[in-house]
């Protein structure tokens, strides 16, 4: 599970800025909300929203997390040797141009809380850290400067040599797992469990929820899912198709392409969902399929697109971050999907989402405590700064939605009053 997430000095963040699951001291929805976790008193929020203006940051927030996970897998392969290290720093401040990025990820897993963090720029790792608790106190597993390491007294002793093996641009953590120490190799296993999706590029996800359809052990369940939607057809099935110089000649690809189509994709994927046919006395009379992609509406492929990776989350516990939540989704379906992650049904599984849709901070909506709202605004320097509506000390009482509109949570681009028009001529 995720505790916690730092990050500073990358794109639009200057100082350091966190995401934190941790439990407040809020009263409102603590039955639904929270996850218990298997350190004893600690337990963490089930989802996060944040709201904000285009360009107030919010999507660089998820690339810092896609980042850290994407270094930590990759870094010490030996294809990285003679990469830079793609992160960027604030540009808009002198004083942070030639400084590292920070990164910090804390996650609880096997009884314990682990806090690892590093700092780098485009050329090297200055500094990696990792610590964990089993309940309050902290120890050291490892500390680096550097190629300088000081290793604690709960770390594979054998790990001490491997420094020698870390390439000034990777990782020590990602070494010491691909030399088979235990606690490494469980930290990078528990970070695939963070899955990152864009809510305006649904290929990738389509593709993964077909995948889990055609698994016996997710088919039925994702079918129930889609079908709990009401989009107007009974079920949803696939059927893998052979690609062939006729289809090819009639699609208008090039010639010149054609023998790396049919070499790469030999077979494609065609999704049908299943509609009911009735005569002039509205009576069913069989069935016809549509093609998802071709003869469905684009809010359908996103319901199907997310459907996959909602269902792996919930079934196997894992931090599921949408970019563009609600793009091409009715406000109600996505207040169901919320729903879905903020219930007792939902064990382990977690939600983080960037979104538009002002209706999920409703006062009447009831989805998420003061501690779940994340409110991101960029200033006048080019600085992202988050504080959740606990963090600005809003009232339980308050008009969540209204006020933010208003402008008076800050995180939207005009004050929206009585005429308001975007100022096209000065």
């Amino acid at each position: 599970m995720l505790v916690k997430f730092t990050v500073g000095n990358y794109l639009s963040f200057k100082e350091n800025v966190s995401i934190d699951l941790n439990t407040s001291s809020l009263t409102e929805l603590r039955s639904d909300n929270f996850l218990s976790t298997s350190v004893s008193n600690l337990s963490v929020l089930k989802s996060l929203v944040t709201y904000g203006s285009n360009s107030s940051g919010k999507s660089n927030l998820f690339k810092a997390i896609k980042f850290v996970k994407k270094f930590i897998q990759n870094s010490s392969k030996n294809s990285q040797a003679n990469e830079e290290i793609d992160t960027e720093p604030f540009r808009l401040a002198i004083e942070t141009i030639n400084k590292p990025s920070f990164f910090e990820i804390e996650i609880v897993f096997d009884s314990a809380r682990y806090r690892y963090g590093f700092e780098v720029d485009n050329k090297i790792v200055h500094k990696e850290w990792l610590f964990y608790a089993k309940k309050t106190k902290e120890y050291l597993l490892f500390k680096r400067d550097k190629q300088s390491l000081e290793v604690g007294n709960k770390f594979d002793k054998s790990s001490k040599n491997l420094i020698t093996n870390t390439r000034e641009n990777a990782l020590f953590l990602s070494v010491c797992a691909q030399f088979n120490i235990e606690i490494a190799k469980n930290i990078i296993k528990q970070l695939s469990n963070l899955k990152y999706i864009s809510g305006t590029n649904d290929r990738d996800t389509i593709d993964f929820t077909v995948k889990l359809l055609n698994d016996p052990n997710y088919s039925k369940i994702i079918n129930n899912f889609i079908k709990g939607a009401n989009l107007g057809f009974n079920k949803i099935e696939t059927e893998k198709i052979e690609i062939t110089e006729d289809m090819l000649n009639k699609s208008g690809i090039p010639k010149d392409l054609h023998k790396m189509v049919l070499e790469n994709n030999s077979q494609n994927t065609l999704i049908t969902t299943e509609h009911t046919v009735y005569d002039e006395k509205q009576e069913p009379q069989g069935s016809t399929y549509f093609d998802l992609i071709e003869n469905e509406s684009l809010g359908t492929r996103k319901l199907f697109s997310l459907a996959g990776p909602i269902i792996d989350a919930i079934i196997n516990g894992r931090t599921l971050i949408i970019d563009e939540f609600d793009a091409r989704l009715h406000p109600l379906l996505g207040k169901a999907i919320i729903k879905l992650f903020n219930s007792k049904e939902n064990p382990k599984a977690q939600l983080i989402i960037a979104s538009h849709n002002s209706h999920f901070i409703n006062s009447n909506s009831k989805l998420f405590r003061r501690d779940q709202i994340i409110i991101v605004e960029k200033d006048q320097y080019g600085q992202t700064r988050m504080e959740t509506l606990n963090d600005k000390k809003i009232r339980k009482d308050a008009s969540f939605e209204k006020d933010y509109l208003a402008g008076k949570y800050d995180g939207v681009p005009i004050k929206l009053e009585i005429n308001n028009q975007l100022n096209l001529f000065g």
